[in-house]
């Protein structure tokens, strides 16, 4: 693999949409809120809505909601070379396995903005019950509902398409079927989001709902940084050796 323009801009691609949907995360959904403190959705409504996503951006204002939801979106084309640029670091791109790789990922970046911004309406619904009056209460959360169902959807899916797409990349690094070493393979956005997730929980407000509203694109920072890295530092050794 050896650098070139298109490696570039896919570089800064990759970086500058981690670091866009990070922010996006954590401003529609990087709250921590203790359900009880709601007792309309954790009393009240408890059987007819998911307590969890009704209360957890109720502090949300719509201008941030909005904001998150549309950083995301918006640069949701970026996650197109960042995808092309994983593809680059196969020793053979031609294989069924690489090709299948690159095709699964890039169904997964092409599915994440839907699931991003259904986030915002999720968050607005439920704000709207919680400062209406009762009367209006069935019909809201009804559309609270299908909402939230839309959200499973879209959501579900492009994490369960990069799920298969990030594990079958680790698995890629691990059988050398990339030019990454094999411990790179603990960098990988999946496996680096397990290794995440249990710092939310000796984090203090507001920290812990940052890292457990963005904790899958923190992977993803972290992942091309070192991706990054790791190309800036084998580009330099071959310079080196010439």
């Amino acid at each position: 693999m050896k650098y070139s323009n298109k490696i570039n801009w896919a570089f800064a691609s990759a970086i500058l949409v981690s670091l866009c949907w990070l922010i996006g995360d954590i401003f529609v959904a990087g709250f921590d809120p203790d359900p009880g403190d709601y007792p309309l959705f954790s009393k009240d409504y408890a059987g007819q809505a998911d307590v969890v996503f009704a209360t957890l951006m109720l502090e949300g204002s719509t201008p941030r909601l909005m904001f998150g939801a549309l950083i995301g979106a918006l640069t949701g084309p970026l996650l197109l070379p960042a995808t092309w640029l994983v593809y680059q670091f196969f020793t053979d791109r031609k294989k069924w396995y690489a090709v299948l790789t690159y095709w699964i990922l890039l169904a997964g970046a092409v599915l994440s903005p839907l699931g991003h911004a259904g986030f915002f309406y999720v968050g607005e619904i439920y704000k709207a019950v919680y400062h209406t009056d009762p009367i209006a209460h069935p019909y809201l959360l009804e559309t609270g509902r299908g909402f939230m169902k839309m959200l499973n959807i879209a959501w579900g899916a492009a994490i369960g398409v990069l799920a298969v797409g990030w594990i079958t990349f680790a698995v890629c690094i691990i059988l050398k079927k990339t030019l990454l070493p094999r411990w790179m393979a603990i960098l990988t956005p999946i496996v680096l989001t397990l290794l995440i997730i249990p710092l939310k929980n000796v984090l203090p407000l507001p920290y812990s709902g940052w890292v457990g509203g963005a904790i899958f694109n923190i992977a993803y920072l972290i992942f091309f940084s070192s991706l990054l890295f790791f190309f800036r530092k084998k580009l330099f050794a071959e310079e080196s050796n010439n």
